[in-house]
């Protein structure tokens, strides 16, 4: 006889959560929709590269960010193998489908629709949040923080379509502040109350896959981008070649220092592990879109004179990235064998991220090849540095005494 939770029935009650799991599936196709969201903005920068344009970006990167956390810290929480959890998450597919086509019409100034796609998109997680409390009243004590947030959020963004583009502007960083709330705000009485039960909240082993599985999604872009600029280029030339060569080798270092440092690992047990961990990614992955962006026109455009703004927003992005990157290395479980790697890079990464900001000075002086090749070195290095250092611990420990 099938179990009545399987056809919808309740949210999958938070003690019965399991820390080990296997990523689902659903969880996978849900994840690739927002390629789609996030190819739109990197196209927006790349069309646009000024800091006006990266900032809307940022606001309207972080914002379809927070609606993936939710979505996937719900998952973990609460999803489970019924019909519910399969018509829920299709509907905030759909939703994200419709953000991701209302990008572009938002930056020439008609933010209507994405304001009606991403309302849709509010009310269905302000709705996951609330039936959680609904079905387990134990719980409210929890969602609270988030569904009074959460609806506010959905009246503002109501009212914001009927104001004109930069009041709406204001709006939604209003809206970005009020749904990043609820897990600072409620910390204290979460913690305290968890404790209480002899329960620790922590950030499951999935939900730390799941960032990497983004993560991977967002350097996807930057290949993306150096393909797709590089296809526009009419008279490929050696140059031109080697530019794709060291655009491709920048992603590649960036996806070993990401990886290296973080995969195969879990965060420290806790719950501002787990904060640190979400909020960490927030300037990480918007710095990766910026990077996709520029590495797009770095190659459609390799013997142009390219505005200095479009240098400065390349490796400070790259900065942000290494230095959210160090951070996250505070915060993730190591062994022996990672501490070999992880200890002598993150070392490194402070001063490269230092480093990065200083290229664009001498940007009259360098064409975009030497640029690059530049930048290549300064990432280059600390991955090195990490390997050697991997390398002595490895065989080193096999040597006898």
């Amino acid at each position: 006889m099938k179990t009545p939770g399987l056809w919808w029935g309740p949210p999958q009650n938070f003690d019965e959560r399991k820390y080990e799991r296997k990523i689902s599936w659903l969880e996978l196709f849900y994840d690739l929709v927002y390629v789609a969201c996030i190819g739109q903005i990197t196209h927006q920068i790349a069309v646009s590269p000024t800091w006006d344009t990266m900032g809307f970006s940022l606001l309207l990167f972080s914002m379809i960010f927070w609606s993936w956390i939710n979505g996937s810290q719900y998952y973990d929480l609460h999803g489970g193998e019924g019909i519910r959890t399969r018509l829920l998450t299709f509907w905030q597919m759909l939703a994200v489908a419709a953000v991701a086509i209302t990008i572009p019409e938002t930056f020439k100034g008609q933010h209507q629709n994405f304001t009606l796609a991403f309302l849709a998109l509010q009310v269905l997680i302000t709705y996951l949040w609330w039936s959680v409390g609904f079905y387990d009243p134990s719980h409210r004590v929890f969602n609270k923080f988030y569904t009074t947030n959460y609806v506010t959020s959905s009246l503002l963004l109501g009212a914001s379509y009927f104001t004109g583009q930069q009041t709406a502007t204001i709006l939604w960083i209003v809206v970005l502040i009020l749904n990043l709330l609820p897990p600072l705000t409620g910390a204290k009485t979460i913690v305290t109350i968890l404790k209480e039960r002899g329960q620790v909240f922590s950030a499951s082993a999935a939900l730390v896959e799941r960032f990497g599985l983004f993560t991977i999604i967002v350097l996807a872009e930057s290949i993306l981008g150096t393909v797709t600029g590089f296809a526009e280029v009419k008279d490929k030339q050696l140059i031109e070649w080697l530019v794709v060569l060291l655009a491709i080798l920048i992603a590649f270092l960036l996806w070993c220092l990401y990886f290296d440092m973080t995969s195969e690992q879990e965060t420290k047990k806790g719950y501002n592990y787990l904060l640190l961990l979400c909020f960490l990614h927030f300037p990480l992955l918007a710095s990766l879109s910026v990077v996709g962006a520029c590495l797009k026109v770095f190659l459609a455009e390799v013997a142009a004179g390219l505005p200095l703004q479009l240098h400065w927003m390349f490796c400070i992005s790259l900065a942000i990235i290494v230095w959210s990157i160090t951070a996250l290395t505070k915060i993730m479980l190591e062994e022996e064998e990672d501490r070999a790697f992880i200890g002598p890079v993150a070392r490194i990464l402070v001063y490269s991220g230092l480093g990065l900001p200083i290229v664009p000075l001498f940007k009259d002086y360098l064409s975009t090849l030497n640029f690059l090749a530049i930048v290549a070195l300064i990432l280059l290095l600390p991955v090195c540095i990490g390997i050697r250092g991997w390398v002595k611990f490895k065989f080193g420990a096999k040597q006898p005494g």
